[in-house]
């Protein structure tokens, strides 16, 4: 890091300020040393809160170890292969951000940068045309931003980005392709649940991606971190963070905690609904919907044609034995192991096929 700062501090360049019709605008970067998504995502919070951002822009750049970030009000059951999540890389971490959009994978082979300005001086096509032309400057590498304000190379995607917009302040952050792990990345966003899942909650478009590295092989994301740096246009009021503390950030330490917290990460789902079904016989299915609330499951219902159907207390008792629990892998194991039972049961079958 020491030594990126020596290279960009060769070849700086003018520019620590610029002007808006009636103002001059001072601009900071802030790097951060953390690799842990949860602390990132704190600092990046508080300073959304608490940095003046009144003619003083700030860019914040940071890296994380392999981990999942769905957006405020998505589903991570259905965003994710969150069974197999502990298993990938070594282990990644699931975190919900504070902003709308879509699900992402992050490894140190991506590069994250948050654009903190004024509501009003808000622009994130402008953000990404930086990088576009820092990525033209400093590699020879061609890319644009498209209609949906992604920024592709050709038809693949190289940046994922998102937004949050306060009364006065805002923040627009992004990710940058450089040299990622794709087979982690397919693997880890891998889900099959959707397919049987109601929800109200935002679902991530999937589009093809691609590496910076598969345009210019030798690419790497220290050089991909000094080109923006240089075009942003300040190389004098550069901060290294090396230590992400409430002696620094007070109360930092209560935001991290927050964003780690099951209430955050998987109670602040949106009520979404499963569908199975069981085929006794020809036009008699047995329909049986699961329905979860603030992560947890608040009922099991079910249905023969489009009915409320009544069932044994015996039925009934074995399906209560769900409700209140966190929604997790194990449950919806449970819940398979259930409907096995269902599916093998005389008594429900004579039920369905008589009703």
């Amino acid at each position: 890091m020491r030594l990126l700062l020596k290279i960009i501090r060769r070849r700086s360049i003018p520019g620590c300020f610029y002007s808006t019709s009636s103002t001059t605008v001072a601009r900071s970067i802030y790097i951060s040393k953390s690799t842990d998504i949860f602390t990132n995502l704190a600092l990046e919070d508080w300073l959304y809160k608490n940095f003046n951002v009144t003619n003083h822009e700030l860019l914040m750049l940071w890296q994380n170890e392999p981990c999942v970030v769905i957006g405020r009000h998505q589903n991570p059951w259905i965003e994710c292969n969150f069974a197999q999540l502990p298993y990938i890389a070594g282990g990644v971490k699931l975190a919900r951000r504070n902003s709308g959009g879509g699900t992402v994978f992050h490894d140190l082979g991506n590069l994250n940068l948050t654009f903190f300005t004024t509501r009003k001086n808000y622009n994130r096509k402008r953000n990404l045309e930086l990088i576009s032309r820092a990525l033209k400057k400093s590699f020879e590498v061609n890319s644009e931003v498209n209609s949906r304000e992604d920024l592709c190379i050709s038809d693949f995607k190289i940046s994922g980005t998102a937004s949050k917009l306060g009364r006065t302040t805002a923040y627009h952050h992004c990710t940058l392709l450089v040299s990622a792990d794709k087979d982690n990345l397919s693997l880890a966003l891998k889900n099959n649940l959707g397919e049987c899942t109601k929800t109200n909650a935002s679902k991530s478009v999937k589009s093809p991606i691609m590496n910076l590295t598969e345009e210019k092989s030798d690419i790497t994301v220290q050089e991909v971190m000094t080109a923006v740096i240089l075009e942003y246009g300040n190389t004098n009021d550069i901060k290294i963070i090396e230590s992400i503390d409430d002696d620094i950030f007070p109360g930092v330490t209560n935001i991290k905690n927050e964003y780690l917290s099951i209430a955050w990460r998987y109670e602040k789902t949106p009520k979404f609904q499963i569908t199975k079904s069981i085929n006794f016989a020809q036009n008699q299915d047995l329909v049986i919907l699961l329905t979860v609330e603030h992560g947890r499951v608040s009922s099991v219902d079910l249905r023969h044609k489009n009915k409320d159907l009544s069932v044994s207390k015996d039925f009934s008792e074995m399906f209560d034995s769900l409700i209140g629990k966190l929604f997790s892998e194990e449950v919806l194991s449970e819940f398979d192991m259930l409907l096995c039972g269902l599916r093998n049961s005389q008594e429900c079958k004579s039920i369905v096929c008589d009703s």
